[in-house]
């Protein structure tokens, strides 16, 4: 019998989040046939919710760093490149293939180290704009350019992030640079029907136009775009509300800026919800308004879902939506911008069920976890030789 390939999936923290999904699905849907895989997550951050027993159930091995956080610690990354060096050598893994900032700095360190034979790190954004002063931004860029020598190959999951990470910011020459676009679970989100079970939950009337905003309650995600968004919808006197669904850091300052605005009547707050597709089955349309971005899977699931997207052109968005063909683009912080294409979405209903038909046939065809594993099985058996 043939000796299966083990994996070792390292991912910051496993809790609903676009990585952790991605992550989730590598270790679900890889053949288990020819691969052996155990994904590694650090400790969850206040607000997060966790995957990790959810996972254990489908049968995936979870294993958890509680001393890897998502801040910066010298005491505790020390310790957690420590303890993920002694479960390599443990587990032997032919392959280490780590997720976002932390968990590949951590993971590559330690993996390096143990002289894994593939070491590979997945971008699924960057932190080299949106997040940090100047200087810490040229530390995190030193950093990554360090990691990137010692990394086998780098994916990563859009053409603009195929262009920042090459040649805009310089981490990793081409040919160690491979571009491979998420894949996700489609078929719950293209079976979903709009009714108005959540509006009906949340006391509205049918006629009042729901959005919604998906995602961390964090600096660059960029809510309060959102409320001034609303604030000027409300001026206009259209009948708008807003549904917050997630949960973070900046909860509270989101709660008395939403005061301070008074737009208490009209936003709604979910936390994590784990009914997904009854979210996306009630609202007229998603919102992202963030600074920075990858690939969001959010964007996925509502264009899945027949849900019309109005975004920020950030990060990967652009690869995701033609503007007004399968969504709508705008500037950071284009509050005048955002409400112009809202109301197109809410008042030119036509156009708007033919963007709606063209999100779902490119989500169909680009974004499928089945092209996805073919991919990266193919990808992760071109490093093992028999």
């Amino acid at each position: 019998m043939e000796k299966k390939i083990k994996i070792l999936q390292i991912q910051s923290r496993i809790c609903i989040g676009g990585p952790a999904i991605h992550t989730e699905i590598l270790c679900k849907y890889i053949n288990p046939d020819r691969f052996e895989s155990i994904l590694v997550g650090g400790a969850l951050e206040k607000g997060e919710q966790s995957r990790i027993e959810v996972l254990k159930q489908q049968g995936i091995r979870v294993e958890i760093m509680e001393k890897m956080g998502r801040k910066l610690s010298v005491f505790n990354d020390l310790y957690s490149v420590y303890w993920l060096y002694r479960f390599i050598k443990k587990e032997r893994p032919q392959i280490v293939n780590t997720h976002t900032a932390k968990a590949g700095a951590v993971g590559r360190i330690a993996a390096w180290l143990a002289r894994v034979p593939v070491i590979i790190h997945t971008f699924h954004g960057h932190v080299f704009y949106g997040y940090f002063n100047k200087w810490k931004t040229a530390f995190y860029l030193f950093l990554e350019r360090f990691l990137a020598k010692i990394s086998t190959q780098i994916i990563v999951i859009s053409r603009s992030q195929y262009e920042d990470i090459v040649f805009k910011f310089k981490i990793a020459p081409a040919h160690k640079v491979t571009l491979m676009p998420l894949g996700i679970e489609l078929e719950r989100f293209l079976k979903i029907k709009k009714i108005d079970i959540l509006k009906k939950q949340l006391n509205l009337n049918p006629d009042v136009h729901l959005l919604a905003i998906i995602g961390r309650m964090v600096p660059v995600k960029n809510h309060l775009m959102s409320l001034l968004v609303l604030r000027k919808l409300i001026d206009e006197n259209l009948p708008v509300h807003l549904l917050m669904v997630g949960d973070g850091e900046l909860f509270v300052e989101i709660q008395l800026k939403t005061k301070e605005l008074n737009l208490e009547e009209y936003v709604h707050f979910s936390g994590w919800s784990l009914d997904i597709e009854n979210i996306y089955a009630g609202i007229d349309a998603l919102l992202l308004t963030s600074i920075n971005e990858g690939t969001p899977i959010t964007l996925l699931e509502a264009m899945a879902s027949g849900v019309p997207v109005i975004a920020t052109a950030v990060g990967g968005v652009p690869d995701l939506i033609s503007d007004g063909q399968s969504g709508y683009l705008c500037e950071v912080n284009n509050i005048d911008e955002m409400v112009l294409k809202i109301k197109k979405v809410l008042f030119e209903p036509d156009n708007t069920q033919q963007i709606i038909a063209n999100a779902k046939v490119n989500v169909q065809n680009r974004f499928s976890y089945q092209r996805l594993m073919v991919e990266v099985e193919n990808f992760y058996s071109n490093f093992i030789k028999d």
